[in-house]
């Protein structure tokens, strides 16, 4: 009877001091998760647990802005967000056993986005081992904006996240069905049937690697005063990273089926940008160095500077394994005709100090580019380049004391395209670049120092 009494004592103490061991251990994975969100680029700027026994309390502040661009005033507070978690012990968790279960809710503008009796779900269970699954339940809601706050047609947000113990792997899966914000009865934004996809983990160099894919069906955006739209259908992206012998290798495709804009129609484009040959040590340095950075409160002056000085520390070893980057294809359907083209670049012992000599820099690239638009693209995009250069420089004149020249818009646009007129003619005629009917067409190539473009080799500038 005695031993029964000290084994049911031992038990009981057991039931009842393991939540508040496990207590211990639940904290410390939510600040793991904290501290992961941080890396992502969201500003954590408060942060608050209270453990208990059997469960605990957490609220964390997230700001999706720089720190340097939120002010004193009211208005910095529709950029925060609040996340409110209610955490409970295991080892008895609603499912069998596990570390903890938690169920959180998120507010923004110091009140709940969501009415108090929406059917919001977002569970978070971890297991013993410290693995969990976050799902999220968003059902579809009519939300009545204020001043502060537009209205917002929200069709609804599902889907779940799995995540290892040190969150090292990571699957997310969501699909947002659809979005739609006005203010004052005019639409400003919408947002079609949007999916998200995607596999991570990281490697032994402590680079985050891996898969994912993001789809959006329709994205229009409207200005409230102008009433100009920008209408995007079937945007995919999808992304896949790499590692082999600590070398990087990554690959990003963009595809939109079609963009309407200023009433005309773009589409169907395509990009496929691929980066080789990153020393997975040395992107590792760089991403800690830089988020270090982003933790310190700086102008954006000083940020700057700072970024500056850690690529320049850190880039010459970077540049040691002759990175490579390469756009293959690029092509995009226009009003006046495609554009299509490929580019390639890669050092050749390319090192920080060269970049400052012409001579030295092209000894120690390898370039190749081909490349056709449509004359009618082409030379709009340069009027508009030219029209900005020239409003800068009337610009300065003025600053300076200085009086603007007496011609109205349209003799400053006349003058603009003469401009333009007389330097595309020029390259025309030193056959950089070549009429192919309705087309201008060139095709360039560097290597041991020697440019050649459409076949002709073009001395540097010393």
């Amino acid at each position: 009877m005695k031993k029964f009494a000290v084994l049911a004592t031992a038990l009981l103490t057991l039931a009842l001091g393991a939540p508040a061991v496990i207590g211990f251990k639940a904290e410390a994975r939510y600040q793991l998760a904290i501290d992961r969100i941080q890396q992502s680029g969201v500003k954590v700027v408060s942060q608050r647990y209270d453990r208990g026994w059997f469960g605990s309390t957490a609220e964390t502040g997230l700001l999706f802005v720089k720190p340097e661009e939120v002010s004193a005033s009211n208005d910095s507070d529709s950029l925060q967000f609040t996340l409110l978690s209610t955490i409970s012990h295991g080892p008895l968790v609603s499912s069998g056993f596990g570390l903890a279960e938690i169920d959180s809710e998120i507010k923004a503008l110091k009140e709940a986005i969501f009415p108090p009796d929406y059917p919001a779900t977002i569970h978070t269970l971890v297991d013993l081992v410290g693995n969990g699954r976050t799902r999220v339940n968003l059902p579809a809601a009519e939300i009545t904006g204020s001043v502060q706050m537009p209205d917002l047609s929200f069709g609804g947000l599902f889907g779940e996240m799995a995540f290892d113990a040190g969150f090292r792997e990571m699957e997310v899966g969501f699909v947002l069905h659809s979005l739609s914000v006005s203010s004052a009865g005019q639409k400003l934004a919408e947002l079609g049937e949007t999916r998200l996809d995607s596999n991570s983990h990281t490697s032994v160099s402590g680079v985050l690697l891996g898969s994912g894919n993001f789809r959006v069906q329709r994205l229009l955006l409207s200005d409230a005063e102008s009433g100009d739209q920008m209408l995007v259908n079937e945007l995919a992206i999808d992304l896949k990273s790499s590692e082999e012998a600590e070398q990087v290798s990554a690959v990003a495709g963009y595809r939109v089926q079609r963009i309407e804009i200023g009433g005309e129609v773009y589409g169907p484009g395509l990009l496929r940008l691929e980066l080789s040959r990153l020393s997975g040590p040395v992107l590792v340095r760089l991403q800690q160095a830089m988020a270090e950075i982003k933790k310190q409160a700086m102008t954006d002056a000083q940020r700057s500077m700072a970024q500056l000085g850690v690529v320049m520390n850190i880039g010459s070893e970077l540049l040691k394994s002759d990175p490579a980057i390469a756009i293959k294809p690029l092509r995009l359907v226009t009003p006046d005709g495609t554009l299509e083209g490929e580019l390639s670049l890669r050092g050749d012992g390319l090192r920080p100090a060269d970049l400052s000599s012409i001579p030295a820099l092209a000894n120690k690239l390898i370039a190749d580019l081909s490349l056709r638009m449509p004359e009618k693209l082409f030379r709009a995009m340069l009027i508009k380049q030219a029209g900005l250069k020239l409003d800068q420089q009337i610009a300065a004149i003025v600053e300076q004391g200085g009086e603007a020249p007496e011609l109205d818009r349209d003799q400053l646009q006349q003058l603009v395209e003469h401009q333009v007129d007389e330097q595309l003619n020029h390259w025309l005629a030193q056959e950089i670049i070549q009429r192919d009917g309705s087309d201008l067409a060139t095709l360039a190539s560097l290597s041991s120092g020697l440019l050649t473009i459409n076949g002709k080799t073009i001395p540097l500038p010393q």
